[in-house]
């Protein structure tokens, strides 16, 4: 029998635009179908396009057998495919493997603007765009975006939140690109919650952390503080991105009070764990199975006042990123350090301090939080700081590039890439970058999402998921009206 493979990707590109646009979440209707039956082709756009085409290329020779239109609207988007060559009455595409192309075309002004995602608590500036709304109560804390295109989560916005609800809601709720929430509903049912059985106004988690697996990017690891039974004061948890519960990873270990974030890293073959809790502190752990294990180790002795762990980051290289807080409400200095991966991966106890970090970035007087970094793709590194109540310190930060070696400095007016006029509280949130380079930010005290990008032209191509693909078979012998005659 003969049969059409089909390896689907998509292409998205973007004349000067704010929000880069991109698809992603790419399914299929079927993952079997004969010849010339309809195909149903979807995806997610995260900014609105101007126009989309999608092509049917051969993989022999990438040579284009089929064109035709689809939506370019910013969200769902769904295109029924006939199998023909122009998705009208032309002939039907040869047999023979396939991928589908899908380009994207939007122009914009370019520059730094928002658009955002809240509750009714949100406090808009010009000329923000509300295109969701989060239910009250919603406390988002840290987020992050799976960024390999080959795995099922890629794109999904994945927050934690501290949600001061029923205590088996504290988890994560998973965002579609445009910022709807996964299953269609409100948001208000969460994936990845610890999966024990809790006590109602007796034990809850809060999420603060989280991250991705560095062998599996549909695998999230948690991290957060806990009032629970068996937990005391902090909950390290594992799990898939999307299922409704995860598993205890904490090992048994009992010295992570009040953990605030953490990053998972692969150093010589080895998982490891790296958990800023509150006060001076980065424990490094060894994972086994899916477990901390070992003894964990505080790699951080910092000469500075108490500083307060709030975010911890990887970036491709390998290079450590410490965001902090002092507990000092005399002297509210945020700060980020960032040591390089050679020292990182031999840090002993107390190794790690302000000289021999190598990025040593100070923010104004009055900033108070900097709970973690966003690092796009081109590696360029964002920070948000709350704080002061004139709004002349909060906001985002650019810090500068991966690649550079040396970065110690105290950040000014002209580092602030997007200023808040309104409320942040003493609480920044949580910050990420997306596959495009757009920087998303969680402003846990409106209860919102809001989204800014960088403008400029971009193209991006994108394999979707290996359990997306899908075959075309050849129409059976009943179809061409064939018979057997004695």
């Amino acid at each position: 029998m003969k049969k059409i493979f089909f390896t689907v990707f998509i292409l998205a590109m973007a004349g000067a635009a704010f929000a880069v646009p991109y698809a992603s979440q790419i399914r299929v209707g079927d993952a079997s179908i004969t010849q010339g039956q309809n195909q149903t082709i979807t995806y997610y756009i995260n900014e609105a396009g101007g126009a989309a085409v999608i092509k049917i290329i051969k993989v022999s020779d990438s040579s284009e057998v089929a064109s035709f239109s689809g939506t370019a609207t910013q969200g769902l988007n769904t295109v029924i495919w006939n199998g023909r060559v122009d998705n009208a009455g032309g002939a039907l595409v040869p047999i023979g493997n396939y991928r589908v192309k899908i380009i994207v075309t939007a122009s914009k002004a370019p520059g730094w603007v928002e658009i955002a995602s809240n509750s009714s608590l949100g406090g808009y500036a010009t000329p923000a765009t509300m295109i969701q709304t989060i239910w009250d109560g919603f406390s988002g804390m840290e987020i992050v975006i799976p960024a390999d295109p080959n795995k099922d989560s890629f794109g999904y916005i994945l927050c934690s939140t501290s949600a001061n609800v029923a205590p088996e809601n504290h988890g994560h709720v998973v965002f579609n690109p445009d910022l709807s929430c996964e299953d269609g509903g409100d948001g208000q049912s969460m994936w990845l919650k610890y999966g024990g059985t809790f006590v109602s106004g007796t034990d809850y988690t809060i999420c603060w952390g989280n991250c991705v697996d560095p062998d599996d990017s549909d695998y999230i690891w948690v991290a957060g503080q806990s009032v629970f039974a068996t937990h005391g004061g902090f909950m390290v948890m594992y799990g898939k991105y999307n299922d409704l519960n995860a598993a205890d990873a904490c090992g048994g270990f009992s010295v992570l009070d009040n953990a605030r974030d953490i990053a998972v890293v692969k150093e010589g073959g080895t998982k490891y764990a790296y958990i800023t809790i509150g006060n001076d502190i980065i424990y490094k752990s060894a994972i086994t199975g899916n477990q901390l294990s070992g003894t964990p180790v505080d790699i951080v002795l910092c000469s500075t006042a108490t500083r307060y762990g709030k975010g911890v980051d990887f970036d491709s290289a390998g290079n450590l990123y410490w965001s902090t807080r002092r507990t000092s409400t005399s002297n509210t200095l945020g700060a980020i350090y960032r040591w390089n991966a050679a020292t990182v991966q031999v840090a002993a106890a107390g190794s790690l301090n302000e000289a021999n970090a190598d990025w040593d970035i100070q923010f104004p007087t009055g900033a108070l939080n900097v709970e973690g970094v966003a690092i796009s793709p081109a590696g360029d590194v964002y920070a948000a700081a709350s704080g002061d109540g004139d709004g002349t310190v909060r906001g985002i930060y650019y810090l500068g590039n991966a690649s550079t070696p040396l970065n110690k400095k105290t950040l000014g007016p002209s580092d602030r890439i997007i200023a808040y006029p309104y409320n942040l509280s003493t609480y920044a949130g949580g910050i990420q970058a997306d596959y495009a380079g757009n920087v998303l930010f969680v402003n846990r005290s409106t209860e919102e999402i809001r989204a800014y990008g960088p403008g400029g032209d971009t193209s991006k191509a994108i394999v979707a998921p290996p359990s997306q693909n899908f075959e075309i078979q050849s129409l059976p012998l009943a179809a061409q009206n064939w018979a057997l005659y004695e």
